[in-house]
């Protein structure tokens, strides 16, 4: 339960906050409707910084020191985003919670493998998995429940005693996994050789920016869901609900996927799970042609429902699938490639993001345009080229 807790602090923090964007907008005086989106990104940033360094300092230092230091980061993060009377100091505190929350969340994982192996570790990693799923349908609630009743910076305050508690529960409860003899050095020629070797590997550096491109196009939908549902949809108070239903269906689409993969494999579902994201995009921005309004509601949700079962079917398989060369450095692979492939998807949802007005187009878009770059770099393990560890 604990290491559950602390790796669900990153999606508590994005998910709560989502209902607040529009009140957060108008009592800081937000003149550009989309820089609202900013609130949500720059948490990204802030976790894309922090997902590079933490594994690395936690293999010199030991897995206890990084975690207390990252949940303090947070706390800092929160405090200022309590005190926020701009934009600009509301997103440094933003991207300090992302940094901070980083810790927690890759840390959580190491510890499992640190102490756990075989059935345990896969019953403690299905536990946490239970929770991401969970976090999604609970924290819209939380969220819009604290703001209808003290505001949102009570979200933030929120937060912070949910932080407080971590760190008391984590300090004294988690002794130190990491033995002595068993801590590496750490120095930048160390990190730096590390991304050289994904990078120049075929597979992995591919479903990077395959992780890259479908990860953009979901926080294009992630970062404009209130604007769209709230603004647009005027779905006002029902929209936790909704987001939280759509939330269920990847619930799903993960039990499922952990059934067809064994079957069927990573890169062909991969591929069927990007035609499905590829076609029903086109037909969105299809239907959006024939009318000046906003599509049907139902339709607008049967795209997003599609969008979320497809997304279970991506992210599992695309980090495996980048992960499998790299099994002699795993944990400052995972590291890698989970920062290089953040940092690109938040330049590419931002661009895509600003182009949002009064129709859902530019999700759509997203996800067409990126779902075509992704099949392009799944294509050559969908026919059948092995690639090893010395390509």
């Amino acid at each position: 339960m604990l290491m559950a807790a602390l790796s669900a602090l990153d999606a508590f923090s994005i998910d709560a906050m989502i209902p607040a964007l529009e009140q957060i907008s108008f009592d800081l005086r937000i003149a550009v409707e989309n820089q609202r989106q900013w609130i949500i990104t720059a948490l990204f940033l802030g976790f894309s910084v922090g997902v590079l360094f933490y594994g690395f300092v936690a293999d010199r230092v030991g897995r206890r020191l990084p975690i207390i230091a990252g949940i303090c980061i947070f706390l800092l993060g929160t405090l200022a985003c309590i005190a926020a009377d701009s934009l600009t100091t509301l997103l440094i505190g933003r991207s300090l919670q992302g940094l901070g929350a980083a810790g927690p969340y890759v840390l959580s994982m190491t510890l499992v493998r640190d102490q756990f192996s075989g059935r345990d570790m896969a019953q403690m990693l299905s536990l946490i998995m239970m929770v991401f799923i969970g976090v999604p349908m609970i924290a819209p609630f939380v969220g819009q429940g604290v703001m209808m009743l003290a505001g949102w910076r009570a979200i933030f305050a929120v937060l912070a005693v949910y932080a407080v508690v971590l760190l008391i529960w984590f300090s004294n409860r988690q002794p130190e996994t990491l033995a002595d003899e068993n801590r590496k050095p750490l120095t930048f020629a160390i990190i730096g050789r590390s991304i050289v070797e994904v990078l120049s590997n075929s597979q992995s550096s591919r479903y990077l920016l395959a992780m890259a491109a479908v990860f953009s196009a979901f926080m294009v939908y992630l970062t404009t869901a209130q604007q769209v549902f709230q603004n647009m949809y005027s779905l006002g108070h029902w929209f936790p609900l909704v987001f939280a239903t759509l939330a269920s269906i990847f619930g799903i689409g993960s039990y499922l996927n952990s059934r067809w993969v064994l079957r069927l494999g990573s890169a062909r579902l991969i591929h069927w799970a990007l035609l499905a994201l590829v076609v029903v995009a086109s037909g969105y921005l299809l239907a959006g042609t024939f009318t000046v309004e906003l599509l049907p509601l139902p339709v607008h949700l049967f795209f997003i429902a599609t969008i979320m079962f497809s997304m279970a079917l991506l992210f599992g398989n695309m980090m495996s699938m980048a992960m499998e060369p790299m099994g002699h450095i795993a944990g400052s692979a995972s590291s890698v490639i989970n920062s290089l492939s953040t940092l690109i998807a938040i330049v590419f949802a931002s661009l895509f993001g600003a182009q949002l007005q009064d129709n859902a187009s530019p999700v759509a878009a997203a996800f067409l345009i990126m779902g075509i770059i992704a099949i392009a770099l799944n294509w050559p393990n969908l026919h059948g080229e092995q690639i090893d560890e010395t390509d």
